[in-house]
Parts: C-alpha cells; structure tokens; sequence
C-alpha cells in the first residue's frame, strides 16, 4: 500500500495474514502539517519526506512495537528526518504513528535539522504526544479557525528545534544494539538485497554472523516471525506490488512470481491467497479505489501513488 499523507511517502507492507487496513487524518497549518496513520497489521513501512521538507514521526503511547534500524521505539522517542531521507521501521499488531512536517528552510527547526544531521536520528519526545491526539481529532475547518493553531505551531517548531540538537544517530550507535538484533538486521539487508535469490537459513546465519537458534530468536522478537516467513512474506508483497502495477497483457503470474523468488508457483498460490485472502489473479483484475488527489490510498497498493501534494 502507497499513500501520502502531505509531503509524506508512505509505503506499508503487510506482514501479517489478512486485509491490510489503513487509515490517516491530516492537519494542515501555516508552515507544516500534522498527521496520523493506523495500520491494523504488522508491517514494513517505508517513510520518506519530499525534498524541502523536514520533519519528525512518532509513535502513539497505544500503539505496538516500533522498531528502526533495531532500537525499539516507544512513546517517548522520536525520528527526525531531515528532507528526502528514506526511514524503514517494523511494527507489530496494530500501529498508530504520528507525523509532523516542515517546509525546509522557512523555520528554525527545520534548519537545525539539515544542519545537525543527514540520516534519520532518534530524539526524546517529552510533552509532543500531549498536543498531537486532540489535535487530529478536530475538524480541520474548525481547529484552523481557532488561535490554538498558532501556538500549537510555535510549540512543535520549538520541540523540534530543541529535539534536532540531542539527536542520535542509530546506525552510530548500533554498536550499543544487543548482539542479536545486530545480526537480524545484516540478515534483513542481505534479504532485501537478494530476494528474488534462493535464501535458506545457513546462509543467512554465516553472513549474520550467528547462530540459527539465537537468529531465530532474534528475528522473532524485532520481526515478529521467522526469518524465512519473512522472506516469503516480503516476496508475496512484491509479487502483488507488481500485479497490481501491471496489465495482463505484460507478464503472466506465473512468471512474475518467478521474478520475486518463487519456484514452486502451485505453492505460491496457495500462499498467496491464504495471506492476500484473494488469488493472485484477482488481484490483477481489481480496480483502484478511487481517491481524492490529496487523501488517496490505494487498497492493498493497487495503484500507483498519487503526485506529491503541497501545503
């Protein structure tokens, strides 16, 4: 699934069986914008600012486990990102993730930002999470009538500002990381760099650098399943990315799941509609949803995501 949420790219792949559903809420004000996005599965998601923005996600205190680059996100914590910087995060069961983001430039925070880092960094969030809830569940032509817009802004440009000069960076510091969610994450690199390849388990252990057990056991408790579900779960989300971008006159099924790494296809088939809850095929024939331009997501990634939308 694609969506923007104003000046965010959000990609979400589901890595838990059953219909992936989505939902978001957005806040437009003078210089930035405040959002939130539920995903009622476990998943992948990948975030991304468009360039001239810079911003900060954080997740709600109800959500469910946050992990980015193996450090474990929880209520009190923060990812800066500074523009046109790609963040992956994993979360499990049910996700609500908050969103905050600036034009690049026009404020002080966003400016401390680019100049403190350029990669996502994890910052303390101590007070955010008091502003955020109230605000999104406010009609917008409501709240952005009102004089707490104002001082809501000056708020989060202020905590952002102060949160871009603590910041740390997680791949710096992932020598801190315990040893197994090292490993996890050098197997999850080596998968998504070799995933239409033959993965099998020892091969995974030599280049982690670990035991299988102890993989297991790692991929368990920041994945949230095994390394080998995850790659096959990671490889159904490309097959159906690609049906769902394509025609039927382009590539057969067949031969799309042999370019995603699948070589038993009656198997995949049935992997795929036990997850997907529909065939591979059915999901080419499906049409988009249709969505306004400015608040579209696309059912399962059915369509290509939308142009950027500007504030």
């Amino acid at each position: 699934m694609a969506t923007h949420i104003r000046n965010w790219t959000w990609e979400i792949n589901q890595l838990a069986t059953g219909l992936l559903e989505v939902e978001r809420a957005v806040v437009p004000m003078d210089h930035c914008v405040i959002g939130s996005v539920v995903a009622n599965r476990a998943a992948l998601h990948r975030v991304r600012l468009a360039a001239g923005w810079a911003g900060a996600l954080l997740p709600a205190p109800e959500s469910g486990k946050v992990f980015i680059e193996g450090w474990n996100l929880d209520a009190g914590m923060a990812v800066l990102l500074p523009s046109s910087v790609e963040v992956e995060l994993l979360t499990h069961g049910i996700a609500r993730l908050f969103v905050v983001a600036y034009r690049d430039g026009t404020t002080e925070a966003a400016e401390s930002i680019r100049g403190s880092f350029r990669r996502a960094s994890i910052a303390r969030a101590a007070g955010l999470l008091d502003d955020l809830p109230g605000s999104l569940a406010t009609p917008n032509a409501t709240f952005a009538e009102t004089q707490a817009l104002g001082a809501l802004q000056t708020r989060l440009v202020g905590w952002l500002r102060a949160a871009a000069a603590r910041a740390m960076d997680p791949c710096a510091d992932r020598r801190d990381l315990p040893r197994r969610r090292l490993a996890v994450e050098r197997a999850r690199r080596y998968i998504h760099e070799h995933l239409a390849e033959p993965i099998r388990l020892p091969e995974l252990c030599r280049h982690a650098h670990i035991q299988a057990r102890s993989l297991e056991y790692g991929f368990r408790d920041l994945v949230g399943m095994s390394p080998i579900r995850y790659v096959k779960m990671l490889r159904l989300g490309e097959v159906r990315r690609r049906l769902q971008a394509s025609s039927p006159g382009e590539r057969s099924v067949s031969e799309v799941a042999l370019d995603c790494g699948f070589f038993h296809l009656s198997q995949f088939a049935v992997d795929y509609k036990k997850v997907f809850l529909e065939s591979p095929s059915a999901t080419r024939r499906a049409d988009a949803a249709a969505w306004p331009a400015n608040a579209r997501f696309t059912r399962a990634g059915r369509a290509p995501a939308p142009a950027q939308c500007s504030v």
